[in-house]
């Protein structure tokens, strides 16, 4: 018992340091905000905003500095949150007050409909920040998480509410991936290959896709999420990749491996063209296949402001008890 508690203080002394860290920081500061400040100029005022914010609610307290979300006396009235650990919920909720929060898993929330979801809905933004990877062993090849995205992107169109703007993070960890899932990505691959104005751009970028998965799985993930969530919204809606960009963790005392940061923005369309839907599409799949365009957040990208930033949100904490 008292080996199991010590592991427990120290996976969440690990998740407080990779929240609060520099890098991290450094990803919401150069993917996040620029997104965020642009959709709030379109849209005229403060956005509403789904997250999965962790124990400290680092991103909730981000965008209230940043001035992206509206706060009140007692929380923030145009957020939603979620969280499966009753411990992470429990500070989360004391941290952001009345802000209406559910503690279950983000799938659940969605799939199950929620009333606390689905009363704040639509959001503007979802942060959509995954501990693990997004194809568990644990489920099908096609996860509950992409059966939630897929409901949402539906219920936007359904009620017409664009554009809204999806981060997307997770682990590139091969050994933590479905492997059925992970096969179904190398067949995407494959038959995408297969198709005439897409084979020179795979050829080149991708020569042999089962060495490439081992070789660098972290590109290969760069590369299959943005291909799926662009064919999954393909019949719904455009989708444009915004950024896409990676850094590195350590697992352990020598294992490393990459977390991989998506922001997708989705904008509505006229659903009777299929040219359009298709060429949308094959603009998407030519763009991702290139990695030239992809992002390394690493030390160089702490910057003053960054330190800033990050300083402003632990000193809150600190007023806070934390």
């Amino acid at each position: 018992m008292a080996s199991d508690i010590k592991k427990a203080n120290e996976r969440c002394k690990e998740t407080f340091h990779e929240f609060g860290g520099e890098i991290k920081h450094a990803a919401r500061y150069r993917l996040w905000l620029p997104e965020a400040l642009s959709l709030k100029r379109e849209k005229g005022g403060f956005l509403r905003y789904f997250t999965l914010p962790g124990k400290w609610a680092y991103d909730v307290f981000f965008f209230h500095n940043e001035r992206i979300i509206r706060h009140a006396v007692r929380g923030f009235p145009d957020v939603r949150f979620c969280d499966n650990n009753a411990n992470y919920f429990a500070t989360a909720k004391r941290l952001l007050g009345n802000t209406v929060g559910i503690q279950a898993n983000f799938e659940t929330v969605v799939l199950m409909d929620k009333r606390e979801f689905w009363d704040g809905f639509p959001y503007d933004i979802y942060n959509l920040d995954f501990c693990g990877t997004c194809f568990p062993k644990d489920q099908p090849p096609f996860s509950e998480t992409f059966q939630a995205i897929v409901k949402i992107i539906e219920e936007h169109v359904r009620k017409k509410c664009f554009p809204f703007v999806v981060f997307l993070t997770m682990k590139a960890l091969i050994d933590e991936t479905n492997a059925h899932a992970r096969q179904e990505l190398i067949d995407n691959i494959e038959s995408n290959r297969a198709q005439p104005e897409f084979k020179s751009a795979f050829d080149q970028a991708i020569p042999n896709t089962a060495e490439f998965v081992q070789r660098s799985f972290c590109d290969f993930i760069l590369v299959s999420i943005p291909k799926l969530i662009c064919y999954l919204a393909r019949d719904h809606c455009n989708v444009e990749v915004r950024q896409r960009a990676k850094y590195a963790r350590t697992l352990g005392s020598n294992k490393s491996y990459y977390i991989v940061k998506f922001v997708f923005r989705f904008v509505g369309r006229d659903r009777t063209s299929l040219r359009i839907t298709n060429k949308s599409y094959a603009d998407n799949v030519l763009q991702v296949v290139r990695m030239d365009n992809t992002l390394t957040i690493d030390n160089s990208s702490i910057t003053g402001a960054v330190r800033k930033s990050l300083a402003q949100i632990k000193n809150h904490l600190k007023e806070l008890g934390y």
